[in-house]
């Protein structure tokens, strides 16, 4: 690339799930050989949010290892307006921000209405992955929302589903048992 575009991906990945290799193929494909990074939100919570963030970056790298050097590991990113100032003070022009397509209006909103003053960029452009945001509720396929869910069910079939196939079956049971504890589930006896 130019060196003054940069490609960002903003998002919950909790947990990171197949629905996000699509988000991240579509931010690697906007960023035209330029430069990407993924910012895992630093979020957690028993319901929603049940990987720290230093454990989900850990599955995401494993998971996703074509993006494992573009996922940024950073605790003050806690908002996408942290990326853009952050972005804006290494001296990116343009920003390329890839989203669910259920989040594009409120990203461009909220992108465009502090460009000029907390950050300062020629072009701002939300790009949809043409997916849902991987937490929609009622997205296709898989989503986070419904892997959590399957944890609760002690449903590991379901879970091992919303995973990539290159994720072996020991890792994936780490993956399980993560979220199984970070949401306070007891075990089931099956």
């Amino acid at each position: 690339g130019d060196g003054e575009t940069i490609t960002v991906a903003f998002g919950r990945f909790n947990p990171p799930t197949v629905g996000h290799g699509k988000l991240l193929a579509a931010a690697k494909k906007a960023s035209v050989g330029g430069d990407l990074k993924i910012y895992p939100s630093r979020t957690q919570d028993p319901k929603k949010n049940p990987l720290d963030p230093d454990m989900k970056i850990s599955f995401m790298k494993k998971m996703f290892p074509d993006y494992s050097e573009n996922i940024v590991n950073d605790d003050e990113m806690k908002s996408i307006f942290n990326v853009l100032t952050t972005a804006g003070e290494e001296g990116y022009k343009n920003v390329n921000i890839i989203v669910g397509s259920d989040r594009q209006s409120e990203f461009e909103n909220l992108a465009t209405k502090y460009n000029g003053e907390l950050y300062d960029f020629d072009q701002i452009r939300v790009i949809s992955a043409g997916v849902r945001d991987s937490d929609a509720e009622g997205v296709e396929g898989m989503s986070a929302s419904k892997m959590r869910k399957a944890v609760v069910d002690g449903d590991f079939d379901s879970f091992r589903k919303g995973t990539p196939k290159d994720l072996d079956d020991g890792d994936t049971q780490s993956l399980f048992d993560a979220v199984r504890t970070g949401m306070g589930v007891k075990k089931m006896n099956k």
